[in-house]
């Protein structure tokens, strides 16, 4: 076999290898940055990887957040746990049951919230239940270049990793330049010129 067979044999099989890796889909909450103190509409994405119903999705709301409203959900019940009472109470987590998501399908859960005012990181901890009982604990912090194999066993394992969302100031004053810009630079040099020439003229007169 010569050079060019080899080599178009390995990349094919390279190429093969990578479609036939696995791709893990997560349970995620976007957006991914908010402004501090910002009230935001957030989305669970939630897809089905398994050859079973998703039935359930239990979602812990992270301390900090306020006013937690979870949006109708047509097709599904929705219910929200809470801790304190009166205007002293805060919603811990947010519990969708009754509905359906079929194998190979996704589906968007919303809610609102008031994010803290101090920049942080929210971490979203999700628990999807599928049909017979079965949860994946979405929970687990998240491992930069994880290998495909540790991938499966934490999938095997009924873990997978929680995301999160950057509390950022986004009202930080914009740094100033104070150099002069070149359009005010050519603007100061015009101006000069026709100072010089309105300056000749006049001489020229008086002489």
């Amino acid at each position: 076999m010569n050079r060019l067979c080899r080599t178009s044999l390995i990349t094919s099989l390279v190429l093969l290898l990578g479609i036939a890796s696995p791709v893990f889909a997560h349970v995620t909450v976007k957006p991914a940055q908010v402004g501090a103190a910002a009230f935001q509409t957030f989305t669970i994405g939630v897809p089905n990887e398994k050859d079973i119903p998703t039935v359930a999705l239990r979602l812990v709301i992270p301390d900090g957040l306020h006013h937690v409203s979870p949006n109708v959900k047509p097709g599904w019940n929705v219910t929200v746990k809470k801790t304190g009472d009166g205007e002293d109470a805060m919603v811990t987590e947010i519990n969708w049951t009754g509905g359906s998501i079929p194998s190979g399908q996704r589906d968007d859960f919303l809610f609102s919230a008031q994010v803290p005012a101090t920049e942080t990181k929210l971490q979203w901890k999700a628990y999807q239940t599928y049909q017979g009982g079965q949860i994946v604990s979405w929970d687990q912090a998240p491992v930069t270049n994880m290998s495909d194999e540790d991938k499966e066993k934490m999938e095997q394992q009924g873990l997978g990793p929680y995301s999160e969302t950057s509390i950022v100031n986004d009202l930080k004053p914009a740094p100033t330049d104070s150099a002069p810009t070149s359009s005010s630079n050519t603007l100061s040099i015009a101006a000069l010129a026709i100072s010089v020439v309105a300056l000749g003229a006049t001489f020229k007169r008086k002489s």
